[in-house]
């Protein structure tokens, strides 16, 4: 079970590198997964993440003359997610509520488009203060960026990946202190 928790953890993971994990069997049949070389490992080469946000394809023919820097659109400065914090622990919460903010303004025609842990929401509500609300959001370690894209589908800028922490009441947790006061 913890081997396939794992290769899920892996799987999910937002980072797009190439890495070597090693695996092995112990006596009593429990199978372990680790970075670091053991005696009987089998390697396994993982390959690059994709990322959610796929590079963006040029529609221009590639005899076109590139633009003249005046007649391209002024960058955004700032692409960053203001809140949850990187590595925030949130307690007892069943929505994120995510703010960001760019610098100048979204632009008109440009839309956010935010991903959870590797992959596009499309259902989460928006503010026009830049605050988001995903809901439900469960318990476990996320990761949370953004990328602005123009009217044509364009990357513009992404912001740096945050990864936060969801903390809920659990059945079996032995701590009274995990669970809710009424």
């Amino acid at each position: 079970m913890r081997g396939l928790l794992f290769t899920l953890m892996l799987a999910a993971s937002p980072a797009a590198f190439p890495a070597t994990v090693y695996k092995w069997v112990d006596e009593s049949g429990v199978t372990h997964y680790s970075d670091q070389p053991h005696p009987g490992a089998e390697r396994i080469e993982l390959q690059s993440l994709r990322s959610a946000f796929p590079a963006p394809r040029s529609t221009a023919a590639p005899s076109a003359p590139a633009r003249a820097p005046a007649a391209q659109e002024q960058a955004y400065r700032v692409c960053e997610i203001v809140r949850p914090a990187n590595d925030e622990a949130l307690l007892n919460v069943y929505e994120l509520r995510a703010r960001v903010r760019t610098e100048p303004q979204l632009r008109p025609g440009h839309r956010l488009v935010l991903a959870l842990d590797g992959r596009r929401v499309t259902d989460a509500s928006a503010s026009d203060t830049g605050e988001f609300v995903i809901s439900p959001i469960f318990r476990g370690t996320h990761t949370l960026t953004f990328v602005v894209e123009n009217e044509r589908g364009e990357q513009q800028c992404q912001a740096p990946t945050v990864t936060f922490h969801v903390r809920q009441p659990s059945v079996q947790a032995p701590n009274p202190a995990n669970r809710p006061r009424f």
